[in-house]
């Protein structure tokens, strides 16, 4: 029998989605190339409800309607952290990434925040404005693990290792062929599904939801001379992004292209000295998949049953998890376009689920 959903990719958009789903009653198979929690284990691990920039630029490319679905889904995403990961810290958010700073601008960006029943602030000062919210922060690594036992508990079948090879459709169920990494093993698998949900971009609409080459960020691991109490975002200097990790400080250059990045990392690392005192540095970079004006590249495919978050949509923490939220939403029909799953399908994950809350 064909399984409900089957997952390409442990990621944070695919574990998420996979955990939902698999919560509801669906039969969910989760297969991924890495070793556990590799595919998770990336990116900065801070989750906001929004970044000015990026709603600024969602609003003025897409409309108002738009920006308010992007803040709701980082919410959503931002309280299933939270529930299911307790070992989760709450700081302060400075947030100075809308380039020029224009004070108009950022008191909509308030505005647009407080609809949604989030506290948020603006703060005028001769340096410049800011708009005040709260940022989670976690350990990466841990969140992972936390994500992927979330998943495992509700039901959902994660398998690491293996390799999808090619996919094939017929009589309303995918065909999903893999084989084993290892390299003596050469039988190909084959497992069925109703819907594919593609977070790598092995399948052809999650390869076609590319936008754009990959993009780079220097990073800089370092112990400012104060310790840092907020997370604090720039659009104007070589650090994007200054996270606390203690003692230390995570800091996260502005995007780059490669024939860029190393000169990126310079600028970062003289950023840090100068305006963190900062010592014991280590130096390093991120690739990320770009994005739509912020918006996560994620939805159905026009093939019957596929559905893709590619893009930062599919890793990093806060656009990762929105990502997945959406695609259970999309799936399990909450969505107005959804009714994603085919009747039986449905009347069995709720008959398991009712069976799963008596339990």
């Amino acid at each position: 029998m064909a399984h409900d959903v089957a997952v390409l990719g442990a990621t944070i958009a695919g574990l998420t989605v996979a955990r939902r789903l698999a919560h509801k009653g669906y039969d969910v198979l989760v297969l991924d190339p890495n070793p556990e929690g590799d595919s998770a284990a990336i990116g900065h691990g801070v989750a906001a409800v929004g970044h000015a920039s990026t709603i600024a630029n969602m609003a003025n490319a897409y409309g108002l309607d738009a920006a308010r679905e992007h803040i709701r889904r980082n919410l959503s995403g931002f309280h299933e952290i939270r529930r299911i990961h307790p070992d989760h810290t709450m700081l302060a958010l400075s947030d100075r990434s809308l380039p020029g700073g224009d004070e108009s601008e950022s008191r909509s960006i308030v505005e647009l925040y407080r609809e949604e029943g989030i506290e948020a602030d603006l703060l005028v000062a001769p340096d410049g404005v800011s708009v005040r919210t709260q940022a989670l922060s976690v350990d990466v690594a841990a969140y992972a693990a936390t994500l992927r036992a979330a998943a495992v508990a509700a039901g959902a079948n994660v398998v690491h290792g293996v390799t999808v090879a090619h996919l094939t459709r017929r009589e309303g169920v995918t065909r999903v062929h893999f084989r084993n990494n290892l390299a003596w093993v050469r039988d190909i698998g084959t497992v069925g599904a109703r819907a594919v949900i593609d977070t790598l971009g092995v399948s052809p609409w999650g390869a076609a939801a590319r936008v754009a080459p990959a993009q780079w960020v220097p990073v800089v691991r370092c112990t400012p001379r104060k310790a840092l109490s907020q997370v604090s975002l720039c659009a104007t200097s070589a650090a994007w992004m200054i996270r606390p990790l203690g003692d230390r400080a995570l800091v996260l250059g502005q995007k780059a292209s490669i024939g860029r990045i190393a000169q990126a990392g310079v600028e970062l690392h003289d950023w840090c000295v100068e305006h963190l005192g900062a010592t014991d540095l280590v130096e390093g970079r991120l690739a990320i998949d770009p994005s739509d004006h912020g918006r996560p590249v994620v939805g159905a495919s026009a093939i019957p049953g596929g559905y893709y978050a590619r893009g930062n949509g599919r890793g990093e923490l806060m656009n990762g998890t929105a990502s997945g939220w959406y695609l259970a939403e999309l799936i399990g029909g909450q969505r107005s376009a959804g009714g994603a799953m085919p009747p039986l399908s449905r009347l069995r994950a709720y008959g398991a689920s009712r069976l799963r809350r008596r339990g």
